[in-house]
């Protein structure tokens, strides 16, 4: 039965908790958003969110849960210069030194920045008549009905203007409660939720951790429609044989952004000479280009430390009256943009979930969202893994696994249909199962088969290559700074 609730309270006013405060308007009288931050009027990078200058990927699936909670998003992000297409037709995506197949996936991805796509996602909540949005107020901790019982139930927050909290000696001024028959902490990584459970004898998730230690540099360059033939975005990903990235990504107010990454103490520099040769070792466009676009910034850097899974789903005790989502629930890899579309489609499951009524949300919400975090955690977790310099060795059938999309994803260089399949797996469009259909595996063996006397001669091409230009100058990859 749906149970209607007087009011709901959400933990972090970013895209989580603002896609979490849509879902939440149709089932409370009242929404109020909590956030640190003083929260621009405009489309600007903000210091509650430091990654949100860098390069942001919004998936398929991702835009499709934002426009079903939001009619409408995204042609009023296109009328602002956000660009709409076929993921597959309009991207280029590197395995190597070759790219996917081309085709059309049926994949709408939008290329948008994060300050933009979040400003308008909350101009939009915002306006909604029974959503509220605090700004500069920080949460200080959960209120229990029954601090110490089995049965406790969460029934508010407390909270303080941040302009208002004392030294660490000294008590917080301006101290309230703000009663909730729900509350849901959408305030990322730093989330304080597992603490304040552990205060109380609640047991905290398990966590899962694996350290990255990866590093940023971005720059922003003018863009013409004549650059790249019509692409809105070049993707070179990171392997453990070069496990740096260079994303480059079409921006409104005719721009490109283009992010570099280098993992475990290697450190992209923003110097513009610098970032142009150090976008250069990497195979593909995005080196030969930079060289001639106009720089538009100074550069920016940004780091993460680790991929971080919180495993909510598991725990057997649990206060009713409390969920967690998007970054607070699960980190991941920024590099891989799937954060967002993560964030949305956990936004819909809560949505589904107090359709069904309240009774038993947790349960219901965290094993739901779950499945939409087990893809991107066991494809780009499991890659992370096999850089150079990880300290988390991937367990054995990780390395299968990536093993096997490794020859799919070679195989879908000369292949449409499997380049379509691994697309919509990495949007969060289908299950990984799909992978792993007779006719996939049949067409990835074909070609493996196929490739094997050429994949040898490369590699002894390689070898001789390699001994001939060792010791020139140039002939290693940048140092770790």
């Amino acid at each position: 039965m749906t149970q209607r609730m007087s009011r709901a309270v959400v933990i972090g006013g970013s895209l989580a908790g603002l896609l979490s405060a849509s879902a939440l308007a149709d089932h409370a009288d009242e929404v109020v958003v909590l956030d640190r931050d003083r929260l621009p009027d405009e489309p600007l990078a903000r210091s509650g969110v430091p990654q949100s200058q860098h390069v942001h990927g919004l998936l398929a699936s991702g835009r499709e849960a934002m426009e079903e909670l939001l009619p409408g998003l995204t042609d009023e992000l296109c009328a602002l210069g956000g660009e709409l297409g076929d993921f597959q037709e309009r991207t280029q995506f590197y395995v190597g030194d070759r790219t996917l197949a081309g085709g059309t996936s049926g994949l709408l991805a939008l290329a948008v920045s994060r300050p933009l796509l979040e400003h308008r996602v909350r101009t939009r909540v915002a306006a909604l008549p029974n959503v509220t949005i605090r700004e500069r107020t920080t949460v200080l901790d959960l209120v229990l009905d029954d601090e110490s019982g089995p049965a406790a139930r969460v029934v508010g927050v407390a909270v303080a203007p941040l302009d208002g909290v004392a030294g660490p000696e000294k008590a917080p001024s301006g101290v309230e409660t703000v009663p909730a028959d729900l509350v849901v902490d959408a305030s990322g990584r730093t989330a304080r939720t597992p603490e304040w459970l552990e205060r109380r004898g609640f047991p905290a998730p398990a966590e899962e951790r694996v350290r990255i230690d990866v590093a940023y540099a971005t720059r922003q360059f003018r863009r013409s429609a004549t650059h790249a033939d019509g692409l809105v975005a070049v993707l070179q990903p990171s392997s453990p044989e070069l496990p740096r990235s260079a994303i480059m990504l079409a921006q409104e107010g005719d721009r490109w952004i283009v992010g570099l990454t280098g993992y475990h103490g290697v450190r992209p520099p923003t110097d513009l000479e610098e970032f142009i040769a150090y976008a250069a070792t990497h195979p593909g466009p995005v080196g030969r280009m930079l060289p001639t676009l106009e720089p538009l910034d100074d550069g920016a850097t940004y780091r993460f430390a680790a991929n971080v899974r919180r495993r909510y789903e598991k725990v057997r005790r649990f206060p009713a009256g409390l969920l967690v989502t998007g970054d607070a629930l699960c980190a991941f890899d920024p590099a891989y943009g799937q954060g967002m579309s993560v964030a949305a489609l956990e936004a819909l499951e809560l949505r589904g979930c107090l359709a069904d009524g309240t009774d038993d949300l947790a349960r219901r919400f965290f094993a739901r969202a779950a499945r939409h975090v087990d893809t991107p955690w066991t494809l780009v977790v499991g890659r992370d893994r096999e850089l150079p310099g990880s300290t988390d060795p991937a367990p054995w059938a990780t390395r299968m696994m990536n093993r096997y999309v490794g020859a799919l994803l070679r195989a879908a260089c000369d292949d449409a249909e499997l380049a379509t399949v691994f697309l919509r797996v990495s949007h969060l469009a289908a299950p990984p199962s799909t992978l792993m259909t007779p006719r996939v595996v049949a067409k990835v063996a074909r070609a493996a088969l196929r490739r094997g006397p050429a994949d040898r001669t490369r590699r002894r091409r390689d070898q001789e290559e390699g001994g001939r230009t060792k010791g020139r100058p140039g002939a290693s990859t940048p140092s770790p700074a």
